[in-house]
């Protein structure tokens, strides 16, 4: 069975190996398809998986889309693919048109988190959500990365089956990732950046972006500074169109040596080990895999309570949610969080076990391999019909085979 995952640049492809290489012990012959932009040998070293380049544009190029368009359909009909896997909006949109063109057997989407929120502006939102609703039409189903976003799928795609797929991670590899983590790898990591070994660490892995709004963490952290005597730093890892304004605002706020840019790391793991406190600021989120490995490593987190954050983060219970755009609010959560060692102990503790019990990949991949079922029982002619591989629901959560379809 083989399986074209289309993703529009290879950035994406740390959010899907793990999965995908789930999927080939289900049987899969997994394509991984993208751009080149962003590609990253020394991540996917180690993965057995085939990866095909197509030059695709994340913004709207109305020429080069179709040029991508012809150039994936020349590669799946080459191919061959019986199923075709897209991920994210552009992607989305041009890879189920070719996948249609070229009559593939069963097409399916996931998005990651829409590209249309509330608070958008008007022209943008109309035209991310009319990008989604034509995409539907050239596909068998959607599949959600949260909840929340199915009733809006459904609105906009009311005669497609949409499912919800969630977001996991691999425990056993973040587990040998924060072993590795030694104390001496922290101090050295400290020493690196100038950070002293007395202040408490809060760690933001972001891009630089608007939706993740640095500038809404850079104000709770001017506060932080004035109204608390806690030593801190907080690190910044990404990059992004946005960096010069952030650093200039830094710069604004007087936060030159309370906040350090470390820029894109791939190996974000002893970054995370270092923190105290993972933090997020964003607008929205699909589900955020840097909280989801944060609370993999135990690492209590604060962050705005919006769309896709609040699925993962249990407010009180794995972390401290706050409203968005509450700088005041943000800033004393820090406060409270930073100050008290056995509160950070409790949320971490109670934050592992949320991500074993419902965020592994192990309970994506079957979800996955369920709804490849359940969408070729429903959409697929008797004489297009594939055969799909026995799932082995290795690694499934006793209770998860009976929550999958809901």
């Amino acid at each position: 069975m083989k399986v074209g995952h289309v993703c529009t640049s290879a950035l994406m492809h740390k959010l899907l190996v793990d999965k995908l290489a789930l999927m080939q012990d289900k049987g899969y012959d997994i394509h991984l398809i993208s751009s080149k932009e962003g590609y990253n040998e020394k991540l996917v070293a180690g993965y057995s998986m085939e990866f095909r380049f197509i030059p695709m544009n994340r913004s709207i190029h109305p020429i080069q889309d179709v040029v991508s368009i012809f150039r994936l359909m020349r590669l799946i009909m080459k191919e061959k693919y019986d199923i075709i896997h897209t991920h994210n909006a552009k992607a989305g949109v041009i890879g189920r048109i070719a996948a249609w063109l070229c009559r593939t057997p069963l097409i399916i989407h996931t998005t990651h988190g829409l590209p249309f929120y509330q608070g958008q502006r008007g022209l943008t939102y109309h035209m991310y959500r009319w990008m989604e609703k034509v995409g539907s039409w050239f596909c068998h189903g959607i599949a959600s990365q949260n909840r929340e976003d199915m009733d809006k799928i459904k609105e906009y795609a009311p005669r497609k089956l949409v499912l919800y797929e969630g977001n996991g991670v691999d425990l056993e590899r973040l587990d040998a990732h924060k072993a590795a983590a030694s104390v001496e790898v922290i101090q050295a990591l400290k020493q690196q950046y100038h950070i002293p070994m007395n202040h408490k660490v809060i760690l933001v892995g972001a891009r630089f972006e608007p939706v993740k709004n640095h500038f809404f963490l850079l104000d709770a952290l001017k506060l932080l500074k004035e109204q608390s005597d806690i030593p801190f730093t907080c690190v910044l890892a990404g990059q992004g169109p946005l960096e010069q304004e952030v650093v200039q605002r830094i710069a604004e706020l007087g936060l030159k040596e309370q906040v350090v840019l470390v820029g894109y790391q791939t190996n974000i793991y002893p970054y995370i080990e270092m923190a105290d406190v993972v933090s997020l600021t964003s607008e929205k989120e699909g589900i955020p895999r840097i909280v989801m490995e944060s609370m993999a490593f135990s690492k209590p987190v604060v962050a705005s309570d919006v769309l896709g954050t609040r699925e993962l983060v249990q407010s009180e219970v794995s972390g401290v949610l706050v409203p968005y755009l509450d700088v005041h609010a943000l800033a004393a959560a820090y406060h409270r969080v930073l100050s008290n060692e056995g509160l950070r102990s409790s949320l971490g503790e109670q934050g592992r076990s949320i991500i074993e019990e419902q965020f592994t990949e192990q309970i994506v991949s079957h979800r996955i391999h369920e709804y490849y079922r359940e969408l070729r029982k429903k959409d697929m002619p008797k004489k297009k019909q594939i055969k799909l591989p026995m799932s082995k629901q290795r690694g499934v959560h006793k209770d998860e085979a009976s929550r999958l379809q809901q």
